[in-house]
């Protein structure tokens, strides 16, 4: 018998309103080849996804609510500036039960209130991500892996719209 792709995917709707920002439930717990025994942590956080942004990011407070350690330095470079930052290794739970674990993130303060992390193409790149703003409301929907057959907006809207009449 041939093994079948489990996908896990997640949706997220946003009734009756279309947003400017994805925000969604996450956790984020310190790894186990880092933990030792009896210290692993795991804290429930809002996650904001953002897809200019390469790498995902923890705030300061995870930091210390983790009691992490830095494993390195990086350059962050930003819309209006760059600068040197700690980075470290987390586990990050989604909402579709999955955990990626030994994410390399960075350190940074996030400028929306009740965001402790930033989920960065370092993460989406390991599916598939669909935003639709129909009916007045966002649905926001991933999964992974990345399907074999992927969405295309293009060929939906050909297949709708009227064909230009041949002179």
């Amino acid at each position: 018998m041939k093994n079948k792709t489990i996908h896990h995917a997640f949706r997220t709707e946003f009734r009756g309103r279309i947003v400017s920002e994805i925000v969604t439930p996450a956790h984020v717990e310190t790894p186990s080849a880092i933990a030792h025994a009896g210290t692993a942590k795991q804290i429930k956080v809002n996650a904001i996804w953002d897809t200019g942004a390469t790498d995902s990011v923890i705030t300061k407070s995870i930091v210390k609510q983790l009691a992490l350690v830095p494993t390195g330095r990086t350059i962050v470079r930003g819309v209006n500036s760059e600068m040197e930052v700690f980075t470290y290794f987390v586990n990050i739970g989604l909402p579709n039960r999955v955990m990626i674990e030994n994410v390399k993130v960075t350190e940074c303060e996030l400028n929306s209130p009740g965001i402790d992390i930033l989920i960065g193409m370092s993460i989406i790149q390991l599916g598939d991500l669909a935003i639709a703003n129909g009916k007045g409301h966002t649905i926001f929907s991933f999964a992974m892996p990345s399907f074999a057959n992927p969405v295309d907006l293009l060929d939906k809207a050909n297949a709708i719209n009227p064909k230009p009449k041949k002179k």
